[in-house]
């Protein structure tokens, strides 16, 4: 997510945020996941084809299928991970506040999966909302190569909408142009009816591109960011923007009538291009559109956090080490007391604007002018070239997490340092 000036106010902040989606075309390479008797969901990660946009049929890496793995809100999650791969792999649940060792870090807080071995992920989803999973750490490499997926939380309460639709958009380094892809296709036509109300949950899964969507005719509303509930906002100009990681919901009120088409705009330096459309036919869902919409139920995250007394720490971006290196031979960034506050300042002395994620916690962005914070909570932030920016959050989670960063532009090394919550 592109971080904000002092100047900007909330909304046009939230104009320029991104999307996601559940009713898709599954593409042609899917295959049904499997359930043990033991309660697992099997997830196999193996070598497969897709047809990639300006480069044709392309050996990727892919896990068993493309459609979510779906939860409700406290349900244990049991996936067992199957490696067909012929290099070790592990599992990074993004975004979800999950145990230590179930987080997926190489090393740090897993051995990873061998060629031909598997590895069983059981936890429990504390917060409903937006996620999604893929490899990380020494291993995250792999994400280039197709090996993402997406996990959807469920609220305890159904959400008031008529249908719930993920878009799921993924870059490919190394093809021509770098494409993106909806949902494994590269584009995707949505049928939908007037005065019917969508979720739509957009996750940028590429690699180091921030994305920008531009919804031609309809008013996105912005209920959710990074998995975390948001008070409701109308996207500026029906721009929604996402950096590497990044999640947003949106509430889309469909105002048009059957026969009537509009388009979903990847916006980019040389044009728009579509990626998605709306696709209106048959009656109406209702004879009149739906009211203001509620906001989403709260998570378990605290209101407010008490900043006096925190202990301040700094991490300096280009003192990260590539991830390809013993990370867990590494002194940590800092250790931390459980249930102490935090406030980092997240330093990128680079020539390039870096996105930044923090495993096992959410973050609020603290303002510059003051020690106010934003309204909303993040997982996954971008730092601007030779800038600064300050966070704070619960140290609530114990275990060794892993704090990664990825420059925004192709070819750059992940990098990561790791700070202990004891």
């Amino acid at each position: 997510m592109t971080l904000p000036s002092p100047a900007l106010s909330r909304r046009r902040l939230f104009a320029g945020l991104g999307l996601a989606v559940t009713c898709f075309p599954l593409p042609t390479f899917a295959q049904p996941r499997s359930a043990a008797d033991d309660g697992f969901r099997v997830l196999r990660a193996y070598q497969n084809t897709i047809a990639l946009p300006g480069r044709g049929p392309t050996p990727i890496w892919r896990y068993d299928a493309m459609e979510p793995l779906r939860i409700k809100r406290g349900e244990e999650l049991r996936v067992r991970l199957i490696n067909d791969l012929p290099e070790p792999t592990a599992i990074h649940w993004h975004g979800v506040r999950l145990p230590n060792a179930m987080d997926g870090v190489p090393h740090l807080t897993q051995s990873p999966a061998a060629p031909g071995a598997s590895f069983e992920y059981r936890f429990r989803a504390p917060d409903a909302g937006t996620f999604w999973f893929h490899p990380a750490g020494n291993a995250s490499a792999q994400i280039g190569r197709g090996l993402r997926g997406s996990l959807i939380v469920e609220e305890s309460t159904p959400v008031a909408v008529d249908r719930d639709v993920l878009l799921l958009l993924e870059d490919w380094p190394g093809a021509p142009g770098t494409p993106i892809t909806v949902n494994g296709a590269a584009d995707v036509e949505l049928a939908v009816r007037s005065n019917e109300r969508l979720r739509l949950r957009l996750i940028n899964a590429a690699v180091a591109r921030a994305l920008v969507l531009r919804f031609e005719r309809h008013a996105p509303r912005v209920v959710a960011i990074d998995g975390q509930p948001a008070e409701p906002f109308v996207a500026r100009d029906g721009r929604v923007a996402l950096a590497p990681g990044n999640r947003v919901d949106l509430f889309l009120d469909l105002a048009l009538r059957a026969g009537e088409r509009a388009a979903i705009l990847l916006e980019d330096g040389s044009g728009e291009r579509l990626i998605a459309r709306l696709a209106y036919a048959g009656e109406p869902a209702r004879a009149a559109p739906l009211g203001e919409p509620k906001p989403l139920p709260p998570n378990a995250l605290p209101e407010r956090l008490d900043l006096r007394g925190a202990a301040q720490h700094d991490a300096a971006l280009d003192t990260f080490a590539p991830l390809t290196a013993p990370l867990h031979e590494r002194a940590p960034l800092f250790s931390v007391r459980r249930g102490r506050v935090v406030v980092l300042a997240v330093v990128n002395r680079t020539e390039h604007s870096q996105s930044v994620h923090l495993h096992g916690h959410h973050v609020r962005l603290l303002d510059r002018l003051d020690d106010g914070w934003k309204p909303y909570w993040l997982d996954t932030l971008t730092i601007a070239a030779r800038q600064t920016d300050r966070v704070a959050f619960l140290a609530d989670n114990p275990g060794k997490w892993l704090i990664e960063a990825q420059a925004l532009r192709d070819g750059e090394t992940r990098t990561g340092a790791w700070f202990a919550v004891t």
